[in-house]
């Protein structure tokens, strides 16, 4: 009788990056990566595809391959690991298994602080808002996610809004045009619409409300807390975010992570190549809300000397810092 054979395995699926796993919660900057991928075969019409890489401390580095003839080395640094936790990665993994399940490669940008969900109906709910979101003009995704604010006069003196949560910083709009003083409730709304059209609607549904018989009384006010997200079409789920609210002692904290990590990155100097990028991953509610350009910009320059690109990837799109002049680089150069 012959010996029976043993059947091997079925490979994993391989991602943009060459991954044959999936771990849970995904690493931030392999999701940045792909996203940056993704605007440079864009930006310079040459296919990209990594050949090697090796991801150390909250840095990842390594060298893609672009257009099978030529070579840019990279660097991601990863300033939202930092800042993590238990709770908000086991979160973090949940999504991403649900969305994973649900047969969707998403990158989801949380905004600062909001709270993800770890069960059902939470789970599914997030792959709904997803499959209905919209498309910007940019190409993110949009999200939406029904939410109720709160709203009850304190006083028939004045004409102000006190606001808590999300509405916070727009409390000037409302003065002069509400009759008393209100406390508003918006600790459930994260993120605007991005259209001021929507934004502006609910401003003004908040000062009809206030102009109610039963103001004196709490009203609710329907509104939507509207995420961003990157449809990547395949390698899996990465929710990108940090469960820590934007406050001063975080933009000292984010200086202090950035310089740290570019002195691990110029000591591995695991990006070598005749090109090189460096993409640098942060939280921000919104994109151009971002603080790491001018983190950046507020270093000796030697930190990060010797890159040819620099790029920022926050909330779903790539912010180009550093860009060589057209048709400079290599692969730049038109044919013929």
């Amino acid at each position: 009788m012959l010996p029976l054979k043993k059947k091997r395995p079925s490979p994993l699926p391989k991602n943009s990056l060459g991954v044959t796993s999936r771990t849970y919660p995904a690493d931030p900057a392999e999701g940045a990566l792909r996203l940056f991928l993704r605007w440079f075969g864009g930006h310079f019409a040459r296919s990209a595809r990594v050949v090697r890489s090796e991801a150390h401390d909250g840095v990842l580095q390594g060298v893609m391959e672009v257009g099978r003839r030529w070579e840019l080395g990279f660097t991601v640094l990863d300033t939202l690991s930092g800042a993590a936790d238990m709770p908000f990665e086991a979160t973090r993994a949940a999504v991403e298994q649900r969305l994973d399940s649900a047969g969707r490669s998403i990158l989801l940008w949380v905004p600062r602080g909001a709270p993800l969900p770890s069960a059902e109906p939470g789970l599914s709910e997030i792959v709904v808002a997803i499959e209905s979101a919209e498309t910007l003009d940019d190409g993110r995704l949009q999200l939406r996610r029904p939410v109720k604010l709160f709203l009850r006069r304190t006083s028939m003196t004045g004409s102000v809004l006190t606001i808590l949560g999300g509405l916070a910083a727009h409390w000037a709009q409302f003065t002069n045009r509400v009759p008393g003083s209100f406390q508003l409730n918006s600790a459930a709304l994260f993120r605007l619409p991005q259209a001021q059209e929507e934004r502006d609607e609910l401003a003004e549904r908040i000062v009809l409300a206030a102009q109610q018989p039963q103001a004196d009384d709490s009203q609710t006010i329907d509104a939507v807390d509207c995420w961003s997200a990157n449809d990547l079409g395949e390698g899996g789920s990465c929710v990108m975010g940090t469960p820590r609210p934007e406050t001063d002692a975080e933009s000292a904290a984010l200086r202090r992570s950035l310089r740290s990590l570019l002195r691990v990155a110029r000591e591995s100097n695991l990006d070598e190549a005749p090109t090189r990028a460096l993409v640098v991953l942060g939280a921000a509610t919104y994109a151009e809300e971002e603080k790491l350009s001018w983190a950046l910009r507020g270093m000796d320059p030697a930190l990060y000397g010797g890159y040819d690109i620099v790029a920022i990837v926050a909330d779903g799109l790539v912010k180009v810092l550093l860009e060589p002049p057209r048709n400079t680089l290599p692969w730049d150069v038109p044919l013929g």
